[in-house]
């Protein structure tokens, strides 16, 4: 279930980063990577392994989603509630997956804050319990 706002400014925000989610749910990376914009910023915690700042959509694809196929078994970024807080979105939800390297699962809460410039998002950050994600591996 999404929660939203009813302003114009803040549905038009929410309809873009649930677009994003709807295009990830369908396998659609390239579309996902197509409404970021070309310089995005991504922000991955440090406690996992592929943690960093990445700039730019093909060092997202190359240090997060292109792992994601590589080290698990149908990752789901399950968002519950979307809003949001002036130029930003916030979503909350759930990281699910099964690690194919050990064959254990995984479901850890996140928190994804979203920064647009402009109706395109130009900065993304993603807070988790790494240590559940870790202990899978």
């Amino acid at each position: 279930m999404t929660t939203r706002q009813h302003d114009e400014h803040t549905a038009s925000g929410c309809a873009v980063v649930e677009a994003l989610y709807s295009s990830l749910a369908q396998g659609d990376v390239t579309a996902l990577l197509a409404g970021l914009d070309e310089r995005i910023e991504w922000v991955v915690p440090p406690g996992l392994h592929y943690g960093g700042t990445y700039r730019g959509r093909e060092e997202v694809l190359e240090n997060v989603f292109s792992r994601f196929v590589t080290e698990w078994q149908d990752f789901t970024v399950a968002p519950a509630e979307i809003m949001e807080a002036g130029d930003r979105v916030i979503a909350l939800g759930h990281y699910s997956a099964t690690n194919l390297a050990t064959g254990k699962p995984m479901r850890t809460r996140f928190a994804h804050m979203w920064r647009l410039r402009d109706g395109v998002p130009v900065h993304f950050e993603t807070v988790l319990d790494t240590h559940t994600m870790v202990a899978a591996m």
